[in-house]
């Protein structure tokens, strides 16, 4: 049987769905891919893009998209004239109205060398509503041979009427234990090094496999250590002082700042599960037994009311506040209990 979406591990409901869809020649104009960071939502992408120009595709003994065509290798390399990709800028937090209007121009212009025009936008999620409302007028009367993807971290933020107009596709999580055994049999990882990347991935393959060189590792050795000395200071007898030290080593970025806080709400919501269950899948510490043994001494009212003030602080990351100003707030709330 032809291979079609391959390079996209697991999810194979959506793959089945997209491969008839596209050689049937009914794929949707505008897709919503929902999932975090990490988990292969600009990888199916891209792959769509790649099966509907391969050079290959009609190849019975090759996978489709084959990945070595000429066409393949630069909608890789994101080199492809027709495939256009927006995204924030910089350390902003949104993406504005003036860069879907400059996007939505170029739709309306004829491909220069394939049938589609292709507009992924990642972190969609961001979109300004004045963005999004530009942006529905292409969805309501697509251009010809338009595809656009819209990739998004939950879609609490994105316009129902933009949801309507979309083929809504969830991405998949993965156990740390079928993330370790991916690693290691599709890329040679070392067991070691699979294990440190699967606990750090949060059910992403795309996180993991980011996190096997060994720059990455340490780091994310460091992240964890850091976030395990958090998980001890929220401690109700922690001094403020402590508790604002701790946080003042996280990292000063807002996206590295945000992905510690996503560690932080994973530990935290180990901890608050041992209170109220003797089995569950962990999705911060290595085991049960482990999570446990943290939690010892905090209450669940206090684990609680830290996990509500990570997700504000969290919350407030979308919404450019200042990273050093956030630390010194979310010390004294944690500190307060409130």
């Amino acid at each position: 049987m032809k291979e079609v979406l391959g390079e996209l591990y697991g999810n194979e409901a959506v793959k089945k769905r997209i491969s008839a869809a596209a050689f049937e020649g009914r794929l949707p104009h505008a897709f919503l891919i929902d999932g975090p960071e990490g988990s292969g939502k600009y990888t199916l992408a891209t792959l769509i893009a790649s099966l509907l120009n391969c050079e290959r595709r009609d190849d019975p003994g090759s996978p489709t998209p084959c990945g070595v065509c000429n066409n393949c290798r630069r909608i890789r390399e994101g080199i492809f004239s027709d495939v256009r990709i927006l995204g924030r800028q910089g350390d902003r937090a949104t993406i504005g109205v003036d860069d879907v209007k400059e996007l939505r121009k170029d739709m309306f212009l004829s491909a220069t060398e394939s049938g589609y025009k292709i507009y992924i936008i990642r972190d969609a999620h961001r979109l300004t509503t004045e963005a999004q409302n530009a942006l529905l007028i292409v969805l309501e009367e697509p251009p010809k041979n338009v595809i656009i993807f819209l990739l998004a971290s939950g879609t609490d933020r994105i316009l129902t009427t933009i949801k309507s107009r979309t083929q809504y596709i969830a991405m998949s999580r993965f156990s740390a234990d079928e993330i370790e055994r991916y690693l290691i049999s599709h890329h040679s990882v070392s067991p070691e090094r699979a294990r440190l990347a699967a606990l750090g991935a949060d059910g992403r393959i795309g996180r993991a496999l980011s996190l096997t060189s060994p720059a990455s590792a340490q780091e994310e050795k460091e992240r964890r250590e850091l976030i395990d000395r958090f998980a001890s200071a929220i401690s109700p007898r922690a001094q403020f002082a402590d508790i604002y030290s701790l946080l003042a080593e996280a990292p000063s970025k807002r996206a590295e700042f945000t992905e510690f806080l996503e560690g932080a709400l994973d530990a935290v919501r180990d901890l608050i599960l041992t209170k109220k269950c003797d089995n569950f899948t962990t999705a911060y510490f290595p085991t049960v037994a482990d999570a446990a043994s943290a939690a010892e001494g905090i209450s669940l009212g206090r684990l609680l009311s830290v996990y509500d003030i990570i997700s504000a602080t969290h919350l407030e990351c979308s919404k450019n506040a200042n990273v050093s100003a956030m630390q010194l707030g979310m010390a004294a709330k944690i500190k307060l209990g409130k």
